[in-house]
């Protein structure tokens, strides 16, 4: 049997009234192409910790009266489990902040790439002959005419992340809207379980099947370099988690490895100004007949079950 959660808790005795501030559970939605929305995320908690504006609270900024009103009404949503009364966290790391702001910045990712239909995804490069290409400065300005020009003539969408190559030569990953963008094939494809392109001559003669074949374009109108784009394919679950993986993990690994805290050019992710957001609902439920979750786990502002939806309403594992 399929594992699926009752909808219906968007409508239950527990619901918040807008004038509500915070809640223990926040349910996040994208809206689908005929409009509906469809949730994707569920989190629940051992106590009071989202408010209204679907961000989670900083315990830091907890004062008497907020811990007062908590302490109420845990008593009766969670059969006596209550916050730790008085409780003051040591002041975060250097390496607890670095990964605090990096999983911020990753479900950040994760968010935009479900809530917005991306269907491609590109990689410019910079031709050291016509740019310094470790000079941020110059090489930001570039990118963002770039992709300025097709936002306000094209409605281009777009999210990514900036990294250096290993001789210090910055590049960009984005996920993006095709539409924008001129097309030509490369006569490359992307082949499952290989890191690098191969001709489409080589992948025939390999016998490597059609479905495990993805044609390599490149963007005609990107003339400071290099680039590729591949159309995305799969769940749109799936995809965000690919992408938000895939956007995060080469700057992350670079930064870890240099132990830094400092971002390229002060920021984790570049991306449009006309990105849909997700729809959250703010909810209060039992914590304890929350069952079937697809995974739980504990910080200092309490325990949390989440629940990952596929596009049907099935609960992820």
């Amino acid at each position: 049997m399929e594992n699926r959660i009752d909808m219906r808790f968007l409508d239950s005795a527990f619901a918040l009234s807008k004038d509500e501030v915070s809640a223990n559970s926040r349910v996040k939605m994208y809206r689908d192409k005929d409009g509906n929305f469809i949730p994707y995320e569920l989190m629940c908690c051992s106590r009071l910790v989202f408010m209204q504006d679907g961000v989670e609270l900083n315990e830091q900024r907890e004062d008497a009266l907020r811990e007062l009103a908590y302490r109420e009404a845990a008593g009766e949503l969670f059969g006596g489990a209550l916050p730790r009364k008085g409780y003051k966290p040591a002041p975060p790391t250097k390496e607890e902040l670095l990964d605090a702001s990096r999983r911020r910045a990753k479900r950040k990712i994760f968010d935009y790439c479900i809530c917005n239909d991306f269907d491609i995804f590109i990689t410019l490069t910079l031709d050291k002959k016509q740019i310094n290409r470790g000079d941020y400065g110059a090489v930001i300005k570039k990118v963002n005419t770039f992709l300025s020009n097709r936002v306000q003539r094209k409605g281009l969408k777009y999210i990514g992340v900036a990294e250096y190559h290993k001789n210090g030569g910055l590049h960009f990953h984005f996920a993006a809207t095709s539409n924008a963008f001129k097309l030509v094939d490369s006569g490359t494809v992307s082949v499952d379980g290989r890191k690098q392109p191969i001709r489409r001559s080589t992948a025939d003669r390999l016998g490597i099947p059609e479905d495990q074949r993805h044609t390599v374009y490149n963007i005609a109108d990107w003339r400071l370099g290099f680039s590729t784009a591949i159309y995305t394919y799969g769940e749109r679950g799936a995809l965000a988690a690919y992408l938000s993986k895939e956007l995060c993990k080469d700057v992350q690994k670079d930064l870890i490895a240099a132990g830094s805290i400092d971002k390229i050019g002060g920021r984790w992710y570049y991306h449009s100004s006309n990105l849909e957001s997700p729809h959250v609902v703010l909810c209060n439920h039992n914590y304890n007949d929350m069952l079937g979750f697809s995974y739980e786990c504990s910080t200092d502002g309490g325990d949390f079950k989440v629940y990952k939806f596929d596009s049907n309403g099935v609960i992820l594992p």
